[in-house]
């Protein structure tokens, strides 16, 4: 069965839907694991993630804002990047996302320390996972504090 990028949008609605006023969700995608030296396990997506984009690149961040005036949907997601291309197969990268996968906003995953936390200020309560991605639940944590 072949999921429609109207169907995810229609995903990511539902979920902003039961969401209290002045909330957030934050769902981070899976990340890359490697094996040993070079070489990595086969990547499978965070089930979570994957549902509500259909999204199958590693190191990815979903950002649910109802209500936000310069766009409720956002994604970080990796740059393109010839070389690494060359070597792990071609990425979307932001440009070529937010069109792709029909959210408001993509930016390359390396500028979330600059832009997630202004996007987290103000909010009254966060939806996240906790315990699945330690590194990045401490991330936030610091993030908010």
């Amino acid at each position: 069965m072949n999921v429609t990028t109207a169907e995810y949008k229609k995903r990511r609605n539902t979920l902003m839907g039961m969401m209290a006023p002045g909330s957030i969700a934050v769902i981070p995608g899976a990340t890359q694991q490697r094996r040993n030296r070079d070489i990595q396990y086969l990547f499978r997506q965070d089930s979570d993630f994957f549902y509500l984009t259909g999204f199958v690149e590693p190191e990815t961040l979903l950002v649910l804002a109802p209500g936000r005036e310069h766009g409720e949907e956002i994604l970080f997601c990796a740059d393109r990047d010839s070389h690494a291309e060359r070597w792990h197969g071609e990425r979307m990268g932001p440009e070529r996302a937010s069109q792709m996968l029909a959210v408001d906003d993509a930016f390359p995953v390396a500028d979330m320390d600059d832009i997630l936390p202004g996007l987290l200020e103000g909010t009254e309560r966060i939806y996240i996972t906790l315990g699945e991605y330690p590194a990045f639940d401490a991330r936030l944590l610091a993030w908010v504090a």
